[in-house]
């Protein structure tokens, strides 16, 4: 019988854990690039946005812009 355990890499968070994330973990390098994407895209899909104020959303949206090339060829 093997005695390691072996933790897979996963991106996946909850609703919970991506508002955290949203409202300060941005540039928490600890957290993966794809996981910081995938809070955002699980915030901005929030029926109601109560609980991130609009200079964390702004934030949010300078962070993509910042990390990722969004112009076309």
């Amino acid at each position: 019988m093997i005695d390691k355990i072996i933790t897979l890499p996963t991106f996946n968070v909850s609703l919970g854990q991506a508002i955290i994330i949203v409202k300060t973990g941005l540039e928490d390098e600890s957290i993966p690039y794809k996981t910081r994407v995938l809070a955002i895209d699980h915030v901005a899909k929030m029926e109601t946005h109560n609980s991130v104020t609009k200079a964390e959303l702004v934030a949010a949206l300078r962070w993509l812009f910042a990390h990722y090339d969004f112009e076309e060829d």
